[in-house]
């Protein structure tokens, strides 16, 4: 009897612990949309607020910042930082000399392949400034050109290369986890936001910045200043970009390359000077390996991922 009554705890037990995990997982769902929305919502507000130094913000308010549609993201707040360097006068919108000026600015950073490709981003924004009295560009239709340029600076080949040699582009996207494209945007930001065209961000410039830029100027940006000096080189500016990279890649990784080595001492009919070349292109461009590493292992976490949130669902269900 005595047996039996304990197996009954021990059993209630489970199902008490079971049932505690079951309302668990059920409020996860609600409190991970509860966070979403509430950043949102700071987003938003934060995009809405007026700029500092006089600068016009967004006039919406109220309702109306929640059914703003336009992305709230790092590279708004950063554009806005562009936006201020050029609007001299404070007024909320640019001139088509400033416009000019700018064009001319981002030209001198971008290269002449990539400032060819972004001459219809800047046909559409001196389109948009026409349709308003005086022929002026407001912040959203800026940031909108800097979005488009932004774009284009990740799919051309002829930008990074033009600012880093192909083996240093290799080394700095493979440190922060990054695609080539998505290094490519960050490298076209940073180039924006370097007005000295030095090579570096003056920290002092990025405080300004609003919104989700700040935290990351905060948390981030103020520890890469190693030396204090308040000035970001790119690689510094990188650090706020890069992804904390799973330990099973890196092992993964370490087994391609170690595979790849293997192969090319093994492969026969080669004389030994010939492997040696081989496998010092391999140590000078470890992307060809680590590239496609690391597209397979994303491809396999997104579907893991994937029947993982199913389960969930079904689960919650």
């Amino acid at each position: 009897m005595m047996l039996l009554q304990s197996r009954r705890v021990v059993l209630g037990g489970r199902d008490h612990r079971a049932a505690t995990t079951r309302v668990r997982s059920c409020c996860a769902p609600a409190r991970r949309v509860a966070r979403v929305a509430q950043l949102s919502v700071r987003a938003s507000a934060a995009a809405a607020a007026p700029l500092p130094g006089g600068g016009g913000g967004s006039s919406l308010g109220g309702l109306a910042i929640l059914q703003n549609t336009r992305p709230v993201d790092r590279l708004r707040f950063q554009a806005i930082l562009v936006f201020q360097h050029f609007d001299t006068e404070k007024t909320g919108r640019l001139s088509p000399e400033q416009l000019t000026t700018y064009e001319a600015y981002s030209a001198e950073r971008f290269g002449a392949a990539a400032s060819e490709a972004m001459k219809p981003a800047f046909a559409a924004a001196r389109a948009a400034a026409a349709a308003v009295p005086g022929g002026s560009l407001d912040m959203e239709a800026f940031i909108d050109l800097i979005r488009d340029q932004v774009k284009v600076a990740a799919t051309s080949r002829e930008f990074p290369r033009s600012v880093f040699p192909e083996a240093e582009l290799g080394k700095l996207a493979w440190g922060a986890s990054l695609s080539t494209s998505e290094m490519a945007s960050a490298l076209a930001i940073f180039r924006l936001l370097d007005f000295n065209l030095d090579g570096y961000v003056k920290l002092e410039d990025l405080r300004r910045a609003q919104g989700i830029e700040r935290e990351f100027v905060n948390e981030k940006l103020e520890d890469a200043d190693t030396n204090e000096d308040g000035f970001l080189s790119f690689k510094d500016f990188l650090t706020s970009y890069a992804r904390e990279r799973p330990v099973i890649l890196n092992m993964l990784v370490l087994l391609a390359h170690t595979a790849a080595f293997w192969v090319i001492f093994n492969l026969p009919g080669l004389d030994l000077p010939v492997k040696a070349i081989m496998a010092m292109g391999l140590m000078l461009k470890p992307q060809f390996v680590t590239g496609p590493v690391i597209k397979i292992y994303t491809i396999f976490q997104t579907i893991f991922n994937r029947a993982r949130a199913e389960v969930a669902m079904a689960q919650d269900k």
